[in-house]
């Protein structure tokens, strides 16, 4: 057969012009998808033009495969991963003869794989892609419920997964990359992330397991399973996510960490994406950053006015170390980005340290760390010393040597913020001496610790009184009954789990002249508990229930998300 291309035979039908044919080239090269598929997007040309111009021009048969059911034999000769590879099915042998349906009869090269693997001489037909698709689907018979799926929802094909840096790669692992380029594969991957975005989900995580690979999304803190994936899909899902996300998809045994977006039709959802190699493979998590959402403001994180009124005052002072503490997806990013809004300014110079970047705030100076190039935290530190700045925020202290120059920032004329895991805020103070800051350089530098957790909102449209049952709930754990407690009894709107969406729960240490003595001669956390408490501080667990009594959420909430700290110290 003459070595021909697609391109040209679509011009000699008419299809098609040089122009077209030129601005088609240049995006199946940034794109990396076959020239049909690219024309079809384009709106230039039918996959049923493709295939009569082929027909046409080639002198070979167009088929119809509605109308073939191929045997058993037959489809145990092309298997189910090389069908989605190579877009092709298997129609009918004869002799060392074996007739491919293909979408792309000019793919030589998907040819001569097919006949080194199989043995058999290829003699293509052509088919379009949609109805190879739905062949594989129907002859295959595959026993999963994912090409059910797949047909329930729409294609998304206004769906588009841009990379925030490109590099050239010379990748020679060309069976990962047809793999992952297979219809099913892209339009599997697509339906996860988008699904996602549409189910309000944070993150998604994608976990192989020991017979199958479960999808589940984080909704209002939770997880949930939503997807069971076949084994056999498992390498070409997880080397589409690399590919959208600019990582190496030849490693396989190297955690590995990669950026995207997503662009829908009416918003730009941030992707940050980590690999994990586990027992059954490599697990993958993407955190979803929707854009459309916008940043909270301070007053809408859930800070009551007991709270806000003092941390913005304290917030406002002109230097000092404000701390965000809390475990890992407890908000805390989220109130940092909300402080900093509510400091900017034009006579302010803020400058932040971040890993990663989470998100874009017009107005300062924000740097990713990159330990790849040795651009740690500490190194940043160092150099944003040298750029002037008024307040700076450093996205996590993680060692001595973060913690050592933001405290002493903080003690020479600067506003620093950052964040720290740790269960409350006065376990912050010792978790900051255990670090290697001395005492006395934590009591005076520190101006306020805010500790926060993050618990499911009650759904709005089916919220309801639950007093009664909290009641005996609360008296069962020892704990004040309170004057009333609500949840939601679920409906459409909250998908049946009484749920919809998340809230702050505070608690503010605001560092007094008598506790910074304390602190620089080694109190212990009781005596500071003592101290916080005397000056009207209030627990997390309790600005917790004030919320259940508000009816922002629920008694079964706070039992199981917010530690209540004191009451473990006293029992």
């Amino acid at each position: 057969m003459i070595k021909q291309k697609i391109g040209d035979l679509l011009i000699r039908e008419g299809l098609l012009t040089e122009s077209q044919l030129s601005e088609a080239l240049i995006l199946q090269k940034a794109k990396k998808k076959r020239l049909g598929k690219i024309l079809k997007e384009l709106g230039i040309v039918t996959e049923q033009e493709v295939a009569y111009a082929l027909s046409h021009q080639l002198g070979l048969p167009s088929i119809a495969l509605r109308d073939i059911t191929p045997d058993s034999d037959l489809l145990s000769i092309i298997t189910q991963d090389d069908a989605e590879r190579y877009m092709a099915l298997p129609v009918s042998v004869q002799d060392k003869t074996l007739t491919l349906a293909m979408s792309d009869p000019l793919d030589h090269n998907a040819i001569e794989e097919l006949r080194f693997k199989t043995g058999f001489v290829i003699t293509p037909v052509i088919a379009t892609e949609s109805d190879i698709v739905t062949g594989i689907e129907k002859f295959y018979q595959v026993e999963e419920k994912v090409y059910d799926l797949m047909r329930t929802v729409k294609a998304y094909d206004d769906a588009e997964f841009l990379k925030e840096r490109i590099e050239d790669k010379v990748v020679n692992i060309q069976s990962l990359y047809k793999m992952s380029e297979a219809p099913p594969i892209i339009k599997l991957v697509t339906m996860i992330i988008v699904e996602a975005v549409r189910m309000r989900a944070s993150d998604i995580h994608i976990e192989p397991r020991d017979e199958l690979v479960m999808v589940r999304y984080r909704i209002d803190g939770d997880l949930k399973d939503v997807l069971k994936l076949p084994k056999r899909v498992q390498d070409s899902v997880a080397s589409r996510i690399k590919i959208i996300s600019d990582m190496d998809i030849t490693k396989r045994r190297l955690p590995q960490d990669g950026t995207s977006k997503l662009r829908l039709p009416d918003r730009e959802v941030d992707l940050r994406i980590s690999t994990l190699p586990s027992l059954h493979g490599e697990k993958i998590v993407i955190r979803l950053l929707d854009k459309s959402k916008g940043l909270v403001t301070l007053s809408h994180v859930g800070l009551t006015d007991g709270i806000e009124a003092p941390l913005l005052k304290i917030i406002s002072q002109p230097q000092g170390f404000v701390l965000v503490t809390g475990p890992t997806g407890s908000g805390k990013s989220t109130t940092l980005y909300a402080i900093l809004q509510q400091l900017k300014s034009e006579i302010e110079n803020v400058i932040t340290v971040e890993d990663p970047i989470e998100y874009r705030l017009d107005g300062i100076t924000q740097v990713g760390v990159n330990e790849a190039i040795n651009l740690t935290f500490p190194a940043v530190l160092r150099s944003i010393l040298r750029q002037d700045p008024d307040i700076i925020m450093v996205g996590e202290i993680r060692d001595f040597d973060t913690a050592d120059i933001a405290v002493k920032s903080a003690l020479t004329g600067h506003l620093v913020l950052s964040t720290l895991h740790t269960n409350d805020t006065i376990s912050t103070i010792t978790r900051l001496i255990d670090l290697g800051v001395p005492p006395f350089l934590v009591s005076s530098s520190l101006n306020c610790v805010l500790a926060q957790r993050l618990v499911k909102r009650i759904c709005r449209n089916c919220i309801q009184d639950n007093t009664e049952e909290d009641s005996l709930t609360l008296s069962d754990a020892g704990l004040p009954v309170l004057p009333v407690s609500y949840k939601g009894a679920g409906c459409d709107k909250c998908s049946s789990s009484g749920y919809h969406g998340q809230v702050g729960v505070f608690e503010l240490l605001a560092v007094t002249p008598r506790m910074r003595r304390m602190i620089a001669r080694g109190a212990s956390e009781d005596e500071l508990w003592d101290e916080a408490m005397a000056n009207g501080a209030r627990t997390l667990f309790e600005d917790a229930m004030a919320k259940v009594v508000e009816g922002i959420t629920t008694v079964d909430e706070v039992m199981v998300k917010v530690p209540n700290i004191r009451k473990q110290m006293t029992s």
